[in-house]
C-alpha cells in the first residue's frame, strides 16, 4: 500500500504520524477518494479513516450516544479539517483469528461480546449493516503461547443507520454479498433481523472456518452471477417451506421474487437442498448450536431471534 509521511493533528491535541494507507475507495467525477491510513502517535498504533465531510457530526453524535458500551470500537479523536475519525488500533480481526485453532471457549467469548455490541446498537434503533468477520476487531496477548483475548469490539460503524420501529431500509443493497441476509440482497425491508441474519454467518465462519457463501470462479460458467449461487445456497441451508413462503409474501411485488422462485423451483433429487440443520462434518456443531443457527437464520425476518435472546441462548450458556 501506499506510504507517506503526513502528520495529523487531532482535536485532543495529539500528533499522528501517517505511516501508510490500508484502504482507498474511489469513486467517479472528481469525488476525491476516502481512505483508511496506520498512524503512529506517542509509541502507540493508531487507525485513521476519512469520511464525507457532510458525514461527520452524524457518526460523531451516533459514537456520543454508544460511549457506554465496551463492545463497540468507537473513535476517540477526530481531525475536523480533515473529515477523519480517530480509533485504536487492533492486533486482529475475527475473519484472520478464526483460521487458528482457538479453544471454542475462546470462539464462543468473540461471538458473545460481538453480540454484546450489536445488542447495545439495536437498543437505540441503529442497524449496523454490514455485520462481517473482519468488522470483529479483537485485542490479543502476543507474548503469550495460548491465544488470549484482552478484548473484542464490533467496528465500522460508519455506515450504520438508524432505523425507528416500523420503518425499514429500501432500494439499496447494502453490506458485503458473502455475509447478507436474504432481504438484503434484494433490496426490502432491511432492519435489525437483517444484522442478525449476517451474524449467524459469521457463528458459522468461526465454527466452521468456511465462509460459506464465498464463491470461487469455477462455478461461474455461463456467465452465472455470483448472486446466484449465494442466494441459492441461502434456500439451500436456510429456508423451510413455510418460512420461505413467509419471506416471499414479506417481499410482496419486489422484483427479486421471481428470483427467489426461480431458484426455489431448481432443487430436485439431483439437486436437493441442503440444510444446516444436517450438517454433521465439522467439530462445534453440535444440536445447541444448530438450534441457535436456526433462530439467527430464519429466513422470515420476523421470526428470527433478537441480540438480547441470543445472548440468552444456552450455547452461550458456559461463558
Amino acid at each position: 500500500m501506499e506510504s507517506t509521511t503526513k502528520e495529523l493533528v487531532g482535536q485532543s491535541g495529539r500528533h499522528y504520524h501517517i505511516e501508510r494507507v490500508l484502504q482507498e475507495k474511489e469513486f467517479p467525477n472528481g469525488i476525491s477518494p476516502l481512505r483508511v491510513y496506520i498512524a503512529s502517535a506517542e509509541n502507540q498504533k493508531f487507525v485513521l479513516k476519512n469520511l464525507f465531510a457532510e458525514d461527520i457530526n452524524g457518526c460523531m453524535d451516533m459514537y456520543r450516544s454508544l460511549r457506554s458500551c465496551p463492545y463497540l470500537r468507537l473513535s476517540h479523536d477526530i481531525i475536523p479539517e480533515e473529515a477523519t475519525l480517530v480509533y485504536h488500533y487492533f492486533t486482529d480481526h475475527l475473519l484472520s483469528l478464526a483460521q487458528k485453532d482457538l479453544p471454542l471457549a475462546v470462539t464462543k467469548r468473540i461471538l458473545k461480546d460481538t453480540l454484546r455490541g450489536l445488542a447495545a446498537l439495536h437498543d437505540q434503533n441503529i442497524v449496523h449493516t454490514d455485520i462481517k468477520a473482519n468488522n470483529i476487531f479483537i485485542d490479543r496477548e502476543n507474548d503469550s503461547e495460548e491465544i488470549v483475548i484482552r478484548r473484542v469490539q464490533l467496528g465500522d460503524l460508519e455506515d450504520a443507520a438508524h432505523v425507528p420501529p416500523g420503518s425499514h431500509i429500501i432500494g439499496t443493497q447494502v453490506g458485503n454479498y458473502m455475509w447478507r441476509s436474504p432481504e438484503a440482497h434484494s433490496e426490502a425491508g432491511l432492519g435489525k433481523p437483517s444484522d442478525m441474519f449476517s451474524f449467524g454467518v459469521v457463528c458459522i465462519y468461526a465454527v466452521t472456518k468456511r465462509v460459506i457463501f464465498a464463491v470461487d470462479e469455477e462455478e461461474l460458467d455461463n456467465d452465472l452471477e455470483p448472486l446466484s449461487i449465494v442466494i441459492e445456497r441461502q434456500i439451500s441451508y436456510f429456508a423451510e417451506e413455510d418460512t420461505l413462503a413467509a419471506f416471499l409474501r414479506y417481499l410482496g411485488d419486489n422484483r427479486w421474487r421471481v428470483v427467489f422462485e426461480a431458484l426455489r423451483d431448481g432443487f430436485n433429487k439431483e439437486n436437493p437442498r441442503k440444510p444446516f440443520s444436517s450438517w454433521k462434518n465439522y467439530a462445534g456443531i453440535d444440536a445447541d448450536f444448530k438450534d441457535l443457527i436456526s433462530g439467527l437464520t430464519n429466513f422470515d425476518p420476523a421470526r428470527r431471534i433478537t441480540a438480547h435472546e441470543a445472548l440468552e441462548h444456552r450455547w452461550f450458556k458456559d461463558l
